[in-house]
């Protein structure tokens, strides 16, 4: 009997050892998350597909920005923008994804919501897209987000320099789908 009580307790243990390794961290409300990955595909200006480091493919939503449709509707600007962050982007290109806050870990459609940082320059690439002129700066229902500053003066400075688009801040009334 004992030697059965020691066995169930042991695979108890060792199956919960597996999960912490398997699974992300908890995150507490005003935590950040930190995760590593890969670019598996870039659906759109704004939205990624990334393989973490532990296997499983998530979709991901660049926290701060939007860009015009190129999926159903395609929108003047959408195709630029999507070429624009699959130049910064290539696939296999080495992310940290990194949550915000003062947002939420996931968008209404599921997508982790995270600024998308490329390992081998450091860049953030969101922020790269707005100062690139192919997305606007996006607050989502009257929240802002940590770097939201930041990110106005980057289109700011797309809009006086006429980079993308030429009107970074017109990019915004075409494309309202939201995050």
């Amino acid at each position: 009997m004992l030697h059965r009580q020691v066995l169930a307790t042991t695979v108890a243990a060792l199956a919960t050892s597996l999960l912490v390794a398997v699974a992300p961290a908890s995150v507490e409300a005003g935590e950040t998350l930190r995760q590593r990955g890969r670019i598996v595909k870039v659906v759109d200006g704004d939205t990624v597909d990334v393989r973490l480091a532990d296997g499983r493919e998530r979709r991901v939503r660049l926290i701060g920005i939007d860009t015009p449709e190129v999926h159903g509707v395609v929108q003047c600007g959408g195709p630029r923008a999507s070429r624009s962050l699959k130049k910064l982007l290539p696939l296999g290109t080495r992310v940290r994804l990194v949550s915000d806050p003062t947002q939420d870990l996931r968008d209404r459609y599921g997508r982790l919501l995270r600024y998308v940082i490329k390992v081998s320059t450091s860049r953030v690439v969101n922020k790269a897209q707005v100062f690139r002129g192919w997305a606007s700066v996006y607050v989502y229902e009257d929240n802002p987000f940590k770097r939201v500053a930041q990110y106005r003066r980057a289109q700011r400075q797309a809009k006086t320099n006429l980079r993308g688009s030429g009107d970074s801040a017109d990019l915004g009334a075409l494309s309202r789908h939201g995050q």
